[in-house]
C-alpha cells in the first residue's frame, strides 16, 4: 500500500469508528490492561509505517468479532454446541467471541439475553464433554482423532469467559462452570506443565533421556498457554498455589528463551508457533502485571519484527515446524489477481514492547485491506486494547542487516530482501519437527515471495543440497507408521553451512553434505536483478552427484513460462517436468537457467497434519535442480523481476 493511500484509508477508518455506536469495554479490575505509557516516539525513518489509530484499531476488531457471529448463530445447537460436524473441542472457542461482543455497551448485543443463554450453554456444552479428568478427545474436522488432550486454547478461552460472565450466570450455570474448570485446571497443574503430560514428546535433542520416575519441566506452547490460564484460574478459584505454580512456570519460559527471542523444538526457531508463546505471555503480563516477563516479550517481539515480509507473511527460512503456507487468491471487481500470504498475524503480546508495537505498525495496514473475519486473535487484541494512540507510539524499526550469531541472516535491500539460514541438525521422526533442508528465501517488494517456502519431510527436491539419487524417497503414499528419517544412500539434510557476505550485497552460502562441498551465492545486480551461482566445491568422496534445488513459489493463476515458447499450469495436479531450456518464468519473475537444468512441478511436501501425509497440489513447489557432477562444476542464473512499481 503507498504512504498516501496508507494515510487516507486510516482517516477513513478512524471516522467509521468514531461512527459506531460503541463505548469503551468495562471489565472486571483483573481483566483491565493498560500498557505502560510509552516514551515520545523518537525521529523514525521516512520509510518507517504511521502509528496505528486507536480508533481505527479498534473499530476494525468489532468489525472482526462481529464477522465471526455469523457461523457461529448458523451452527448452534440448543444444547450449547457450537461449529459444523464433526464437532471439535476448539469450536466451543466461540464462547469468549460473544462474551465480549454481550459486555460491548451501546453495541447491537450488549447485555442481549439470548446471547447469554447462548454463552451460558456453551459452557454447559464444555462441561458435559469432559472426561473423568477433564480432557477432551484431541479430534479434527477431517475426522481424525489424536488422543485426549487439555485443549490449551479452548481452556483458556473458557476461564477467561468465566471471568467476565461470572456475574452474569444463573447459579446453576455458575456451579456447573465452577465444577468443569475447577476439574479441568487441577489435573492442568498436575501434569500439563511437565513431562507428566500425555503428549509431552519427550527430551529437547541432545538432552539426556528421562530416568525412571523423573519428572521434567516441559517447555513448549501449550504448556505456556495453560500457564496463563492456570494463573487466572488460581486467582478467581482463591488457589494461591496455582497463581504461584503458573509463575514460577513462566520464568522457567524466560530462562528457556533463545538470546534471539524464540523457543526452540528440536533446534533453531519454531517461527509460526513462536508467536503463540508470545501471545500466551502477553496476556498472562496483561493479567498478572508481572514485569519480569517483559524482556522476554521485547527479545521476542524484536524477533519477529525482522523475521517478517514486507506482505505482512512471518519469514519461514529459518523455521522448523511450519513452510509457507499457499498464497489466497483475491479479484478485485474488475477481475484482476492479486496474491496475498495465507495470513497476517498481530497478538497482544505485540502490545507490551516497542519492536511489538512497530510490528503492529507494520502489519496494520495489510490487516486491515484483509477480511475481519481472518483475525483469529481479534478477542485477545480487543480485551487488552490500549486505552489512547500513545499506546501504539514505537521507535523500533527491522534491521538492514539481523543476524542470528553464524546460523541465520536477514538482509534488506529494498526492494530486496534475503533470508539465510545455516541451522543444521539431524533429521527426527517425529512428523511436527521438519528436516532442516532448505536454505535460501528471496523476496522482493513487486513480486512477493519468490524461492524458498521452508522445509517438509521426505521431499529431497525440496533440499537446497542433495547428494545421491532423489528419486529413493518420496512422500507421496507416506503412511502414519512411515518411517519420517528413513536411513538411505541419499544426503538431503545439510551437515555443516556458513553464511559470508564477501562483498557488498554479495552472500554466500558454503554446504558440506556426506562430504560434498557446494557454494550457493547471491548477489543483487540492481533493483531488478538478482544473481545466482551454484559451485560444486569438493565432490563427494563415494562419488555419489550432487544437486542444487531451487525451490520457486506458485502463484497459482499465473502461468509457467519457458524459453521453447511453451506454458505449463502451475495448479496442475499431475506432475510434469521439462529439461533443455534456456529460462523458465512464473508471475512476475524471470530465471535463466542452464540447460542440464531439470524444472519440475508441483513437487509435493510432506503435511505433519493430515493422517497420512498428504498434501495438495497447491502445497507443492516449482523447482529447478542444478546437477553438480564434478568438483568445480558451476551454474550461473540469473533472477529478473518485471512489474517494478
Amino acid at each position: 500500500m503507498k504512504p498516501s493511500t496508507r494515510r487516507d484509508f486510516l482517516k477513513d477508518a478512524s471516522l467509521l469508528a468514531a461512527s459506531l455506536p460503541v463505548a469503551s469495554l468495562a471489565f472486571p479490575p483483573l481483566l483491565r490492561a493498560d500498557p505502560s505509557s510509552p516514551p515520545p516516539p523518537m525521529p523514525r525513518p521516512a520509510s518507517s509505517p504511521a502509528p496505528v489509530s486507536r480508533d481505527a484499531f479498534r473499530a476494525h476488531l468489532l468489525r472482526a468479532l462481529e464477522a465471526k457471529l455469523p457461523a457461529i448463530l448458523a451452527t448452534v445447537r440448543p444444547n450449547g454446541q457450537f461449529g459444523t460436524e464433526p464437532w471439535i473441542v476448539r469450536d466451543q472457542d466461540a464462547i469468549l467471541t460473544l462474551a465480549l461482543l454481550y459486555h460491548c455497551e451501546g453495541g447491537p448485543h450488549y447485555r442481549d439475553p439470548k446471547f447469554l443463554e447462548l454463552i451460558a450453554a456453551g459452557g454447559r456444552y464444555l462441561r458435559a464433554r469432559q472426561d473423568a479428568k477433564g480432557m477432551y478427545p484431541f479430534d479434527k474436522k477431517d475426522g481424525s482423532n489424536w488422543g485426549p488432550i487439555y485443549m490449551p486454547w479452548t481452556y483458556l478461552r473458557w476461564i477467561v469467559t468465566f471471568q467476565l460472565m461470572a456475574a452474569d450466570l444463573a447459579p446453576a450455570d455458575h456451579a456447573i462452570w465452577t465444577e468443569g474448570l475447577k476439574l479441568g485446571y487441577g489435573g492442568i497443574a498436575a501434569t500439563e506443565l511437565s513431562s507428566r503430560s500425555n503428549i509431552y514428546p519427550g527430551p529437547l535433542t541432545g538432552a539426556p533421556p528421562l530416568q525412571p520416575g523423573e519428572v521434567r519441566p516441559w517447555i513448549h506452547n501449550i504448556p505456556c498457554h495453560h500457564a496463563t490460564g492456570l494463573f487466572l484460574a488460581g486467582r478467581h478459584f482463591g488457589r494461591p498455589d496455582w497463581e504461584q505454580q503458573a509463575r514460577d512456570y513462566m520464568q522457567l519460559v524466560v530462562a528457556a528463551q533463545s538470546e534471539h527471542g524464540w523457543w526452540t523444538e528440536h533446534r533453531g526457531p519454531v517461527v509460526l508457533y513462536n508467536r503463540v508463546y508470545l501471545e500466551a505471555l502477553g496476556v498472562y503480563h496483561a493479567l498478572s502485571g508481572d514485569a519480569a516477563i517483559l524482556p522476554a516479550l521485547e527479545r521476542g517481539d524484536r524477533f519477529h519484527l525482522n523475521y517478517v515480509y514486507p506482505d505482512g507473511a512471518m519469514i519461514e527460512t529459518v523455521d522448523e515446524r511450519n513452510p509457507y503456507h499457499p498464497l489466497k487468491v483475491v479479484h478485485d471487481p474488475k477481475g484482476k489477481v492479486r496474491y496475498l500470504p495465507a495470513g497476517v498475524a498481530i497478538h497482544p503480546g505485540l502490545y507490551f514492547t516497542d519492536p511489538g508495537r512497530a510490528l503492529i505498525a507494520h502489519q496494520w495496514p495489510l490487516v486491515a485491506n484483509r477480511d475481519p473475519a481472518e483475525l483469529d486473535a481479534a478477542e485477545f487484541l480487543y480485551l487488552f486494547l490500549p486505552k489512547t494512540d500513545a499506546g501504539f507510539a514505537f521507535t523500533s524499526a527491522p534491521a538492514r542487516r539481523f543476524r542470528m550469531g553464524n546460523d541465520a541472516l536477514i538482509a534488506r535491500e529494498d526492494p530486496w530482501l534475503l533470508s539465510f539460514s545455516a541451522y543444521c541438525c539431524a533429521r527426527t521422526p517425529n512428523r511436527f519437527i521438519q528436516d532442516r533442508q532448505n536454505l535460501l528465501s528471496v523476496y522482493h517488494r513487486d513480486a512477493g515471495l519468490i524461492l524458498g517456502g521452508g522445509n517438509t519431510k521426505l521431499q529431497p527436491l525440496w533440499s537446497t543440497l542433495t547428494v545421491g539419487d532423489t528419486s529413493l524417497l518420496t512422500p507421496i503414499g507416506a503412511k502414519r507408521e512411515t518411517n519420517l528419517a528413513p536411513d538411505l544412500p541419499l544426503a538431503y539434510t545439510p551437515e555443516h553451512c556458513v553464511i559470508t557476505e564477501s562483498a557488498p550485497n554479495r552472500w554466500t552460502q558454503r554446504i558440506t553434505a556426506a562430504g560434498a562441498v557446494a557454494d550457493l551465492s547471491c548477489e543483487i545486480a540492481s533493483d531488478t536483478t538478482l544473481r545466482l551461482s551454484a559451485t560444486l566445491v569438493q565432490a563427494a568422496p563415494d562419488g555419489r552427484p550432487a544437486a542444487v534445488h531451487l525451490t520457486l513459489i506458485p502463484y497459482p493463476e499465473s502461468p509457467v513460462t519457458f524459453s521453447d515458447g511453451t506454458r505449463a499450469d502451475i495448479a496442475a495436479a499431475t506432475k510434469w517436468e521439462k529439461t533443455g531450456l534456456t529460462s523458465v518464468g512464473h508471475h512476475n519473475w524471470q530465471l535463466t537457467v542452464p540447460t542440464g537444468a531439470r524444472i519440475t512441478c508441483p513437487v509435493l511436501p510432506h503435511n505433519p497434519y493430515t493422517t497420512d501425509g498428504h498434501a495438495d497440489a497447491t502445497e507443492g513447489r516449482l523447482v529447478v535442480s542444478l546437477p553438480l557432477d564434478r568438483a568445480g562444476a558451476v551454474h550461473d542464473l540469473a533472477l529478473s523481476v518485471s512489474g517494478i512499481t
